[in-house]
């Protein structure tokens, strides 16, 4: 763990940014209070039952959300976090309650993180802040509602077409079964799909 560097946080700015234009004196108090760090493949950043001290940023790598069935204890993947995107459960960060999901580092993983006490002070001092917070929750939140909805609208194959481009990014940085899991299809099913459609946009 250690101080952003400028780099990591000129880039971090750059996607903020494509939210809302920050003040100087913002952006500089965040620099103060953010930290970089790096998790090895398969590192478990977050347990079931623990609440999540810290908000990340995924610079490079991929991080994958996993629940857990409460009768079998079999563990599903939900969600997929490519590089460049804000992670967090819910319940969880925000509401300082215990994460009902899991979070591992399918991949070698560089991020961007802040302590849940340093973005509370931040957002009671500066308006900006909070506003910003509400609009990638609000990003973040249509995203995954779009998702669930495709998963019951959508007919396999049509689910399949529709994530093809993020389908093409997992297949060679992750399990099969786990992408399956988040697609809501068996493995075998997906696996047809992608002989038949892999690749074909390169």
């Amino acid at each position: 763990m250690q101080r952003i560097s400028n780099e990591s946080f000129n880039e971090l700015m750059h996607v903020l940014e494509s939210f809302m234009v920050l003040s100087f004196r913002v952006k500089m108090a965040m620099k103060e209070v953010l930290y970089e760090t790096t998790y090895e493949k398969d590192a478990r950043i977050l347990n079931f039952g623990d609440t999540q001290q810290v908000v990340w940023f995924l610079m490079e790598g991929l991080l994958r959300e996993i629940r857990m069935n409460q009768k079998t204890l079999k563990e599903k993947t939900s969600w997929f976090w490519p590089s460049k995107n804000f992670c967090y459960t819910d319940p969880g960060f925000f509401s300082q309650q215990p994460s009902e999901r899991a979070i591992e580092a399918s991949q070698l993983c560089k991020v961007i993180f802040i302590s849940y006490l340093d973005w509370f002070a931040l957002k009671s001092k500066f308006e900006e802040v909070e506003v910003l917070t509400e609009m990638i929750r609000a990003m973040c939140n249509k995203i995954k509602m779009e998702h669930m909805e495709d998963m019951k609208l959508l007919s396999i194959e049509e689910r399949y077409l529709d994530k093809e481009e993020i389908l093409d990014y997992l297949f060679p940085r992750t399990q099969l079964n786990y992408i399956a899991d988040y697609m809501g299809m068996a493995p075998d099913t997906l696996g047809r799909l992608r002989s038949k459609y892999y690749g074909r946009k390169k």
